[in-house]
């Protein structure tokens, strides 16, 4: 397989007050960082093969340009309103020349990036009840990050390494093809359910524990 996971974001409101909840848990606050052009902004909480990204609106002007309003980002970032799913999942390939891209895309020119480069967004992106599927810019795995940002891996927590993700998603009768390669491919599994929720299984659940965050945060976490 030529493609690894990168990281999951999910859309949280403003300033993320989630992000709170996540280090009073134990988990280490990463980088915080705003998409100019995009009109969203971030903070990361990394592991050591991928990070979880909490997202959330920062410019609605920006976020309704003609740029960014395909990615959706402007519903899901108001998901508890308009109901879209508020997660999103990105893919790094495993090697430097990608042969071939296992779904259909089109090219996003973020905004933020210099030079302008193109993220790769799978073709369901328009169905707004899937999460958002793309192929991340990045090569490597937090775990080989410079050294200034190794510290953001210690988690009092524990935490190694995401090794699995559940999406469960209310109200879809029928996964896009997308979601279904996502699925064979063995990257990331989902159900349906009655409402939105990203399970996050750590260091393949061995402690047997789970924590969820409920209606503040759509997370569960098993580790």
């Amino acid at each position: 397989m030529q493609l690894e996971l990168d990281h999951i974001f999910v859309c949280v409101e403003p300033e993320a007050p989630a992000a709170d909840i996540l280090t009073a848990f134990g988990l280490t606050e990463g980088s915080r960082r705003i998409h100019r052009g995009q009109g969203t902004a971030n903070v990361c909480f990394l592991f050591n093969n991928a990070y979880l990204e909490l997202l959330w609106l920062f410019d609605a002007n920006e976020i309704q340009s003609p740029l960014v309003r395909p990615t959706g980002l402007w519903s899901r970032c108001r998901w508890q309103e308009t109901q879209a799913c508020p997660f999103g999942i990105s893919l790094r390939p495993t090697a430097s020349n990608l042969q071939e891209i296992p779904f259909p895309t089109w090219d996003y020119h973020a905004a933020y990036r210099t030079p302008k480069a193109s993220i790769p967004i799978a073709t369901n992106s328009d169905n707004l009840s899937e999460p958002l599927i793309f192929i991340s810019p990045a090569t490597q795995k937090p775990t080989n990050y410079p050294l200034e940002r190794r510290p953001f891996l210690v988690h009092k927590v524990g935490f190694k390494e995401i090794t699995a993700l559940l999406v469960t998603l209310p109200g879809v009768q029928n996964f896009s093809a997308e979601v279904r390669t996502l699925i064979d491919l063995g990257l990331v599994q989902f159900s349906q359910g009655h409402f939105y929720q990203l399970e996050i299984e750590f260091d393949n659940a061995k402690e047997g524990n789970s924590q969820d965050f409920g209606s503040q945060l759509p997370i569960l976490i098993r580790w």
